[in-house]
C-alpha cells in the first residue's frame, strides 16, 4: 500500500515491477493510487505515460533492449487496462471517436488519451491502431461523432492522417488532430484537420465548442505535395541506390556484419521516409527532430555522426531527382551536422503535445 497519491513519485517503482514483467504488481500499484485519492488522469499522465518515456529513454542510450521496452509497454498496456475499468459512465455532452492515424500502430498514447476523454465524461469510442480509412468512414457514418480525436506518435503516418481526415470529412466529422508527431497547429492544419490543441485541456475546450457550434467541414480531399508523396513511394529504391552508392565508394563498409549493413540500409529508408514528411507539412524541423533522434541513438551505440553525415550525402543527389524541395532539405541537414549545428532540432523526440505522448521507439 502507499502512503499518499504520488502518481509521479511511483514511475520507478512501477517501472521495477514491470521490467520483471510482475503485472500483478505494477496493477496494484495502480489501483492503489486511485484508491487514495489520485484522479485517473493523474495515474495515466504522470505514471504510466512517464514511464513510457523514461523506458523509451532507456532504450535510446543503450541501457535497454527493444525485449525490455516491449514488456514493460505489455505491462502499461495491462495496467491502462486496469485504469480503464475504474472510469463512470459518460455524464457530459460530447460523443467523440478517438483513432489512431492510418499506418500508425502506437496504439497506447491514444488510448490513453481516450481514457482521459472519457475520465472527463464523454463518451467515447476508441478505435485502435491503423483502423484504415474507409472503415473510419464507416464507423463514423454509423455512430455520427460529435468529433474524431486523430493522434499521430510518428511523422511517418502524416499521409495516413490526410486519408482519414479525407474519410471524416465525407461524413461531416470535424476532425482534431494532435499527438507527438503533430507538436505545431501547422502540421495538424496542413494535413486537414479542422483543429489542434497542444494538450488535452485545449481538445476537451474544442469538443465542448463543436459540440454546441457544429462546424462546417471541407468537403474536398486533402491535397499534398505530388512530388512529396512520389518520394514516401519510392523511399525504400531511393535508400536501396544510396546503400549500394556507399557501399561502393567506402571500401571499410564491406567489413561490417550482416546484421550493420542491415540496420545502415533501414535507417536510409526511415531517412528518405522522414524528408518525405517534412515536405508534406513544410516544416523541415520534422527531419531535423528525427536527425537529432537518430545521432543519439547511433552515438549511443558506437557509431558516430560521421555515418550519419555519409548517408545523407549519399542520399541527397537521389532524393533531389524524386523532390528538388526534398533533396533540398537533404543536404541543408547534412551540411547542419557537418558543422555540429544542432540549433535547428529538438533535445530529443518531442513531448509536447496531448498528455498520452509515449516515445515508441519500436
Amino acid at each position: 500500500m502507499i502512503a499518499s497519491p504520488d502518481a509521479h513519485g511511483s514511475v520507478e517503482p512501477y517501472l521495477e515491477r514491470a521490467i520483471r514483467s510482475d503485472d500483478a504488481g505494477a496493477v496494484r500499484l495502480v489501483l492503489d493510487l486511485l484508491d487514495h485519492g489520485a484522479s485517473t488522469e493523474a495515474v495515466v499522465v504522470d505514471l504510466l505515460a512517464a514511464a513510457q518515456r523514461e523506458s523509451g529513454d532507456r532504450w535510446l542510450h543503450d541501457d535497454w533492449t527493444v525485449a525490455d521496452e516491449h514488456v514493460v509497454s505489455g505491462v502499461t498496456q495491462r495496467s491502462l487496462d486496469a485504469v480503464a475499468n475504474t472510469v463512470a459512465a459518460p455524464q457530459r455532452a460530447g460523443a467523440v471517436v478517438v483513432a489512431c492515424a492510418e499506418g500508425d500502430w502506437h496504439s497506447l498514447p491514444a488510448q490513453m488519451c481516450a481514457e482521459i476523454l472519457r475520465a472527463r465524461g464523454y463518451a467515447v469510442s476508441f478505435l485502435g491502431a491503423s483502423t484504415p480509412a474507409e472503415h473510419v468512414e464507416r464507423f463514423l457514418t454509423r455512430e455520427r461523432p460529435d468529433a474524431l480525436v486523430l493522434t499521430c506518435s510518428i511523422p511517418l503516418c502524416f499521409s495516413g492522417i490526410a486519408r482519414v481526415v479525407t474519410a471524416a470529412h465525407r461524413v461531416g466529422t470535424p476532425v482534431l488532430a494532435g499527438g507527438r508527431a503533430l507538436t505545431t497547429s501547422g502540421r495538424a492544419l496542413r494535413l486537414g484537420a479542422d483543429a489542434w490543441a497542444p494538450d488535452l485541456d485545449g481538445a476537451a475546450a474544442r469538443i465542448d465548442w463543436w459540440v454546441q457550434h457544429p462546424p462546417t467541414v471541407a468537403t474536398e480531399s486533402v491535397a499534398l505535395d505530388p512530388d512529396a508523396l512520389q518520394l514516401e513511394l519510392d523511399s525504400t529504391s531511393v535508400a536501396a541506390r544510396a546503400f549500394d552508392s556507399m557501399v561502393e565508394s567506402r571500401p571499410a563498409m564491406r567489413h561490417l556484419s550482416a546484421s550493420q549493413l542491415m540496420r545502415t540500409s533501414e535507417d536510409l529508408a526511415f531517412i528518405v521516409r522522414f524528408v518525405a514528411a517534412a515536405r508534406l507539412v513544410d516544416d523541415p524541423t520534422v527531419l531535423d527532430e528525427f536527425l537529432e533522434w537518430l545521432g543519439a541513438l547511433l552515438v549511443a551505440r558506437g557509431v558516430p555522426t560521421s555515418a550519419l553525415v555519409a548517408g545523407l550525402e549519399a542520399l541527397t543527389p537521389l532524393v533531389r531527382e524524386v523532390d528538388p524541395r526534398g533533396g533540398e532539405l537533404t543536404a541543408a541537414a547534412a551540411e547542419r551536422l557537418r558543422r555540429g549545428d544542432s540549433s535547428h532540432a529538438s533535445a530529443g523526440p518531442p513531448d509536447v503535445g496531448w498528455t498520452a505522448s509515449v516515445p515508441q521507439t519500436t
